[in-house]
C-alpha cells in the first residue's frame, strides 16, 4: 500500500511547479487528503486558478501514470473525462509518480442509487471511447484485458491450476469449494460459446477498470468516468458486461442490468453485439468465482483488490457464495 505524503510536502511540490512556469499551481494552495483507493493517494488542491486532484502512485507504477495521462490526453475532447494538466514520473520531494488533473464536480455514485438515465449517460461515454479506432499513443495500444472469451477461460484454468497446488487445498472446506468451481468451469465447456462471433473482432480502447467506484455524479443529468490508469486495448463487450457483473454492481436496482446492456448493444455498430454479451454474461459469474477464491487463498499478501477498501475475509466468502449462485442460474 502506498505511503501517504503529508499535505505540506504536496504544497512544496506545487510551489516548485509554479516556479517552473505551471500557471495552474501559482498562488496560495489549500491541500486536503482524500480517499485514494487501495494503492494510490489523492489530494484535492484548491488554487486561485481552480480546483485540481493530485494523484500519487506507488513508486513502481510509472506505467499507470503514463497510461492515465495518455488516456486523458486522447479523450480530452470527450465530456465526462477529466483533463490532465501535469504528469511527473518522479515528483521532486514526493519521490513517486504524480498526475494532476482538473477536478470534476460531483461525488462517487452509490450503485443502489444509480438510475436508468445515469447508466445511459455512462454507457454513452464508453460507447464513444470504444468507437476510437486509433488509441493515439503506444502506451494505450497495449492489451489490458481479454480480447475474446477464450482469454477468460484461459485465465480461469491458470488460476484453478495455481489453486490446486496451494497449501490452502489442505483445508476440506476450501478444497470442496474449489471442486465446485471446477464443475462450473466444466459447464462452460459444455456450452456453445459461439467463437465465430469474434472471427474478425478487433479490440478497442477501453477504460480498463470500469466499475461504479470510478463513476462520479454531479447532478441528475451528469455523470463522469475517472481513474484511467488501466486504460488500454481489450474487447469492449467484455468491459461493459464486466461492469454489470462487478461486485460493486450487484447493488443495482433489479432489472437495470438487462435494460442497460440492451441499450449498449443497440448503440453498437457491431451486429453481433447481443450474442457477444450473452456469452460474456455466462462466463463472468464463473470468472468472478475463481477470482474471489484466489483472493481468499492469497489473503494478506495481496497487492491489489478489486475494491477501493480491502474486503474482510468473511465478506469474500459471502461474495463467493453469491457468485456461485449467480453462475449456477446462468448455466442452467
Amino acid at each position: 500500500m502506498n505511503h501517504q505524503p503529508a499535505p505540506e510536502v504536496v504544497s512544496r511540490y506545487l510551489v516548485r511547479l509554479a516556479s517552473d512556469g505551471h500557471a495552474f499551481a501559482a498562488g496560495r494552495h489549500r491541500v486536503r487528503p482524500m480517499a485514494g483507493g487501495f494503492n494510490n493517494r489523492i489530494y484535492e488542491v484548491d488554487t486561485g486558478n481552480g480546483s485540481y486532484l493530485l494523484k500519487v502512485y506507488p513508486h513502481d507504477r510509472v506505467r499507470c501514470l503514463e497510461r492515465e495521462y495518455a488516456a486523458m490526453g486522447r479523450l480530452s475532447a470527450l465530456e465526462g473525462v477529466p483533463v490532465a494538466v501535469s504528469a511527473d514520473a518522479r515528483a521532486a520531494g514526493l519521490n513517486a509518480p504524480v498526475l494532476i488533473y482538473e477536478k470534476l464536480p460531483g461525488s462517487p455514485v452509490e450503485p443502489a442509487g444509480m438510475t436508468r438515465e445515469d447508466l445511459e449517460q455512462l454507457l454513452g461515454i464508453v460507447t464513444r471511447v470504444h468507437g476510437i479506432q486509433d488509441p493515439g499513443d503506444s502506451v494505450l495500444a497495449r492489451p489490458v484485458g481479454p480480447s475474446r472469451p477464450e482469454d477468460c477461460l484461459r485465465y480461469m484454468d491458470e488460476r484453478l491450476r495455481t489453486l490446486s497446488a496451494s497449501t490452502a487445498m489442505n483445508d476440506p472446506s476450501f478444497r470442496q469449494t474449489a471442486d465446485r468451481l471446477r464443475d462450473l468451469r466444466r459447464s462452460l465447456d459444455r456450452m456453445d460459446l459461439r467463437p465465430a462471433l469474434w472471427a474478425d473482432a478487433s479490440p478497442r480502447l477501453c477504460h480498463g477498470d470500469f466499475r461504479p467506484a470510478n463513476v462520479i455524479k454531479a447532478d441528475p443529468d451528469r455523470v463522469a468516468l475517472v481513474d484511467w490508469e488501466h486504460a488500454g486495448i481489450m474487447d469492449p463487450f467484455y468491459e461493459v458486461a464486466g461492469f454489470f457483473w462487478h461486485p460493486e454492481s450487484l447493488g443495482l436496482e433489479a432489472g437495470l442490468r438487462e435494460v442497460a446492456i440492451a441499450g449498449y448493444c443497440e448503440r453498437s455498430a457491431d451486429p453481433r453485439a447481443s450474442g457477444k454479451m450473452e456469452v460474456y454474461q455466462a462466463i463472468l459469474p464463473v470468472q468472478w468465482c475463481v477470482r474471489v477464491l484466489s483472493l481468499i487463498e492469497g489473503y494478506g499478501r495481496q497487492a491489489v483488490q478489486p475494491w477501493n477498501e480491502p474486503r474482510p475475509l468473511e465478506a469474500l466468502w459471502e461474495d463467493l457464495e453469491s457468485y456461485i449462485g449467480l453462475a449456477a442460474q446462468r448455466l442452467v
